[in-house]
């Protein structure tokens, strides 16, 4: 027996497609991101899931809870230390305007995002750092049994690469993680297995990509 973690990102919002910075602020799924969340449910019908854990950002819940109504499970437990980088004051703004305005730092973000901290907000060590403890206190509170987490696109990454043994400042040796991007560990011990990586089969066979 092994404890199984399935990591996720929430569906697609309007603020993907506007293409503002989300962060700790929240905006709401879109029809698109709904049906991403069913397929990914419907996906993970078989893979046992016995709890649910998501950010508290509403973005976040209302993936999980496609999921938690797919499987018949009884709630959606929420947790902050899941919740998406905290731009500061870059959130609700739009990218390209950010980009514009500030060409030395995104000089810097787009070869070297980690060594950022962005305005009243997070860095990645930061969040990388909040996150793999919490997931290591699920690990910890769910022997041989497995935890669906439903977080977002750059926590995600953190905690993906963290899995497969890297460090923050070797971020790019994982895969972008894309809306509802399906990674599956197993966890022997101190070791994290990948069953999967940054998977999107369920979204290229439904078109939802």
């Amino acid at each position: 027996m092994a404890t199984r973690i399935i990591l996720t990102r929430h569906g697609q919002t309007i603020w993907n497609i506007e293409g503002r910075v989300q962060g700790s602020l929240d905006s709401p799924l879109t029809e698109k991101g709904i049906l991403q969340a069913r397929s990914l449910a419907v996906r993970l019908r078989d893979e046992d899931i016995d709890y649910i854990y998501s950010s508290d950002s509403c973005r976040a819940i209302g993936t999980a809870e496609e999921i938690r109504c797919e499987l018949g499970l009884e709630t959606v437990h929420t947790n902050p230390a899941l919740r998406e980088f905290a731009f500061g004051e870059w959130e609700g703004l739009i990218w390209q305007d950010l980009r514009i305005a500030n060409p030395e730092v995104f000089k810097i973000w787009d070869s070297d995002p980690h060594l950022v901290t962005t305005p009243g907000g997070e860095n990645m060590g930061l969040v990388m750092e909040r996150s793999w403890k919490f997931l290591q206190q699920i690990v910890a509170s769910y022997p041989d049994e497995t935890v669906c987490i439903v977080t977002h696109g750059l926590t995600l990454k953190m905690l993906v690469t963290k899995a497969l043994g890297f460090e923050v400042h070797e971020w790019a040796k994982t895969p972008w993680q894309h809306n509802t991007a399906l990674n599956i560990f197993e966890i022997v011990g101190n070791q994290w297995i990948p069953i999967l990586v940054g998977d999107c089969k369920h979204l290229e066979e439904s078109g939802l990509i």
